[in-house]
């Protein structure tokens, strides 16, 4: 009898990583279908991932940003001075006249994995609590 109780809870945790892990497939779908920037080359868009750990019992759900600048989407970023790298002065298309830096206003973060993470929290419990209550 308590072999049995044993490989009942190993089969469980086996299956507790499975459903885990179809949980940050489904997250990090909708993350890209939900993300609310405008692509450029949609390299951030694609390079959204996720993935599971496990340890100790614990399960921990991963959903990130495969790009440098993933952070910035997500969170934002404050008003800052651009100034030329390489050059003397910046110029872009459209512009009067190059000049010697720009202050940028900052941007609005669109927290995509923080909504969509959110919006399903309840979901993803509600099918852990299933899933062990048989």
């Amino acid at each position: 009898m308590g072999f049995g109780a044993i490989d009942y809870i190993q089969r469980k945790a086996a299956g507790m990583y499975a459903l885990c892990d179809n949980w940050a497939n489904t997250l990090r779908d909708e993350v890209k279908i939900n993300a609310e920037w405008k692509d450029r080359t949609a390299h951030a868009r694609q390079a959204i991932h996720s993935n599971v750990e496990a340890s100790n019992n614990e399960y921990t759900i991963y959903i990130s940003h495969g790009v440098q600048y993933g952070e910035y989407l997500e969170e934002g970023t404050k008003p800052h001075v651009i100034r030329p790298k390489n050059k003397k002065a910046l110029y872009w298309k459209g512009a009067a006249h190059p000049v010697k830096q720009v202050n940028h206003p900052g941007t609005k973060g669109f927290h995509t994995i923080e909504n969509t993470i959110l919006a399903n929290r309840e979901r993803i419990k509600n099918t852990i609590i299933d899933y062990w209550s048989d």
